[in-house]
């Protein structure tokens, strides 16, 4: 019956549109495509960006935007004819014959409507997708359709096949914030649009379709592929010969990013913040309304949106404090690393701040490498890889005595940064050094499939690769490498950011989002965040982790990052060769990830200075306001643990932790002593099975008793510590003057510490 309907439909359309062309108009959609073309500049409605002043829970004005900020108006004569030609091979091959409608992709495309077929190819022509640029109407509807016909038939009668190509090449969105064919070229390759080569030409030409996916700057193969479909096309049409075709096809793009020529000098440079939230609102458009981003692009910027962000002024312009003044960043002027940063609202995926790179932003849309940048976490992504699975699938526990010695897997021999071992310690002070034997071990017991899925599952993932061909070559990130962040592709300092919030909301997860709700000219609401807690892991293992990782910042790589009284932890993270450094970290209050390194990776020198970065922003968002806690849940129990023996520190024990386990997986023995251990990670010991329940053989001694060494627990003889409590360790304490990073023996890529 739904096909029946279509085709009546069809029919009916095909009926009225033969009565247009007769009538040259059809009743009701009286044609004004000219006085539309002469309204271009003035068609526009600017949207709003907001954000909520906490104070007084008001919105206040942050930013605005409107479509012809990046457009530069370039006339057909200064238009190379290779780029005309490619824009009329791929988008409309019968450009030149038809009067504004191409019957036979018309009809084909109706057809494909008519089966319900999402993927049909478009029917539109030149002529129509310009009238469809300028109205902004991209409803998918017959009525719509008929208008744009008519529109596009009487179009053609009052303006030439080169005025019409003319407009159209002025007016498309090319991605970046880039509109119109001469931003594009400025953007793109740094250069005037008229002296475009031709295999740059058909680049240009194939980002249209999909500006993000055929973006020659950071998709470069796919807008290849694409550039060569039309280098065949425009040879098969006869603009170009065969030799033409196949020169270009093997040239280099020579892409080089430049910045966007304005036709107004004083406009202003929006902030990286407004850059995600119009990725984010474009990309949401396009999947609620089913339109392009070029589509979705223009509707942003002409349809008078209201946006509501999620940004928090005083954490924004901390985070400026530090990136805008390039003296914070090591390196001498023009040999600076890049560096980004996101501060989040834990419990509710909310973006406060960000930085998408340091020193003055000098352009709109450009990369942000916060959001957009995928690099390698290297020790960073322990955490969540490696250690909360491993607990939440109760393979380890802090305290259960993981060996770190040499240890060969194949061909594959991982090192410690700096070399030499450990040796036998507990799973939380592994970590506190950021060793990567133990990682790689407890990754084993674990399972590279686990791991992965819940990484991608569990924590929103969205950039690793569970396996594809790539140039003929299978690539995967299910492997050992995972565990000491070896990754095909990497991972976004916004990803990273939200998978650690999981730690304090209590094992759930929110995806991360630069705003709330958006709202039309009309005062629909046409987007909306809501929160959405997703389960990742249980509280007791989300808990257990926060405080492992306030041991980093106490007592291992992190110290730098300290905020005094103000509980806090994290992870420090180093790439193989100090490509690519880290440091993630939280608050009850905020989590935040830094990341640095150069655009095209290479190794940096000197210390790891994203503790001190982070420090340097979470300390002034935290001065003056009520400090959270993280509460506690049930279903845990609280020991002083021997991080040398695993067991329940006795008085002997110069190394203790405060740890927290699940009720029936916590150590019931005391240390004896620092020569006889306990549970290790593959051993079969009674300590890494006993439970809460089992007996004490001993009679109870009062709470401030001490136990004597070999003493089995007893719940009143078990000294309580506050969680945070700083315990005093004998042991090194790297910090971020030590050699974290280096000594790396170079015979692997993945990420070490």
């Amino acid at each position: 019956m739904r096909i029946l309907a279509r085709v009546l439909i069809v029919i009916l359309v095909i009926a009225a549109l033969a009565a247009s062309v007769i009538a040259g108009a059809v009743v009701g959609f009286i044609d004004n495509s000219m006085d539309l073309i002469a309204e271009e500049y003035n068609l526009d409605f600017t949207s709003i960006i907001y954000y909520i002043d906490e104070e007084t829970n008001q919105p206040v004005e942050m930013d605005r935007i409107h479509r012809n900020e990046n457009r530069v108006w370039v006339d057909i004569e200064n238009i190379p004819e290779n780029l005309t030609n490619a824009f009329i091979a791929i988008e409309d091959e019968r450009f030149r014959d038809h009067k504004g409608v191409d019957l036979k992709r018309t009809f084909g495309a109706f057809l494909q409507w008519i089966t319900g077929n999402k993927n049909s190819y478009g029917g539109s022509t030149i002529t129509q997708q310009l009238i469809k640029n300028i109205t902004g109407e991209n409803d998918v509807s017959p009525t719509r359709k008929i208008q744009e016909i008519v529109r596009a038939i009487n179009l053609e009668k009052k303006m030439s096949k080169d005025q019409i190509i003319e407009m159209y090449m002025n007016t498309i969105y090319f991605g970046a914030g880039c509109h119109g064919v001469q931003t594009a070229a400025n953007y793109y390759f740094s250069k005037d649009v008229k002296d475009l080569t031709l295999e740059q030409c058909a680049s240009l030409a194939g980002v249209v379709k999909a500006p993000t996916t055929y973006n020659p700057a950071t998709n470069y193969e796919k807008n290849k592929e694409r550039q060569e479909v039309i280098l065949t096309k425009m040879a098969k049409l006869g603009y170009i010969s065969q030799q033409e075709c196949d020169e270009a096809k093997g040239r280099n793009l020579n892409v080089k990013i430049g910045e966007v020529k304005k036709d107004k000098e004083d406009v202003k440079v929006q902030s990286y913040f407004v850059d995600a939230i119009i990725t984010d609102v474009v990309r949401d458009l396009m999947e609620k309304e089913n339109l392009t981003e070029g589509e979705a692009t223009n509707r942003l910027y002409t349809g008078g949106f209201k946006i509501y962000s999620t940004m928090n002024p005083d954490v924004q312009k901390a985070i400026d404090n530090v990136y805008q003044n390039t003296a914070n960043f090591p390196g001498s002027s023009g040999n600076k690393p890049q560096s980004a940063m996101v501060v989040m609202d834990p419990y509710t995926g909310q973006i406060k701040g960000m930085a998408g790179g340091i020193g003055k932003k000098t352009v709109s849309r450009g990369f942000n490498m916060a959001t957009q940048a995928k690099r390698q976490p290297g020790s960073a992504i322990k955490p969540l890889a490696v250690y909360a699975p491993a607990i939440e699938y109760n393979i380890i526990t802090p305290a259960t005595i993981i060996n770190d010695a040499k240890i060969k897997i194949g061909d594959w021999e991982p090192k410690n940064s700096g070399g030499g071992y450990k040796g036998r310690l507990t799973a939380r002070r592994h970590l506190e050094l950021s060793q990567n034997i133990p990682a790689v071990k407890v990754m084993q017991e674990l399972t590279v499939d686990k791991s992965f899925d819940f990484m991608t599952k569990n924590l929103g993932f969205t950039t690793m690769v569970a396996g594809e061909t790539r140039n003929g070559k299978l690539v995967t990130d299910k492997s050992l490498s995972m565990s000491l962040g070896g990754l095909t592709d990497g991972v976004t300092v916004k990803e990273m950011t939200a998978g650690y919030a999981t730690f304090v909301n209590g094992g759930q997860y929110n995806k991360p989002v630069t705003y709330t709700k958006v709202i039309d000219a009309n005062g629909k609401i046409v987007l909306e965040n809501k929160v959405e807690n997703k389960r990742a892991m249980s509280e007791q293992t989300a808990f257990i982790m926060q405080n492992m990782l306030t041991g980093v910042i106490k007592n291992g790589t992190g110290t730098s990052a300290s905020l005094g009284d103000i509980y806090a932890g994290g992870k420090t993270g180093t790439t193989n060769s100090n490509k690519d450094r880290w440091f993630m970290g939280f608050t009850p209050n905020y989590v935040a990830g830094v990341w640095m390194g150069y655009e095209i990776p290479k190794a940096m020198s000197g210390s790891n200075v994203c503790p001190k970065i982070w420090k340097s922003v979470m300390q002034p968002i935290h001065d003056g306001k009520t400090i959270k806690t993280i509460p506690e849940p049930d279903g845990l129990v609280k020991r002083t643990i021997c991080q040398i023996s695993g067991r329940v520190a006795s008085k002997s024990c110069s190394t203790t932790r405060v740890d927290y386990f699940k009720e029936g997986t916590q150590p019931m023995k005391y240390c004896s002593s620092h020569s006889s251990y306990g549970s290790s990670l593959g051993d079969d010991d009674d300590d890494k099975k006993t439970s809460s329940s089992k007996k004490s053989s001993k009679p109870s001694s009062s709470s401030s008793s001490t136990p004597e060494p070999g003493e089995e627990l007893n719940e009143n003889n078990q000294n309580n510590v506050s969680p945070g409590t700083n315990i005093p360790n004998e042991e090194e304490t790297p910090d971020d003057n030590s050699t974290e990073g280096d000594g790396n023996t170079g015979d692997t890529w993945y990420g070490e510490e």
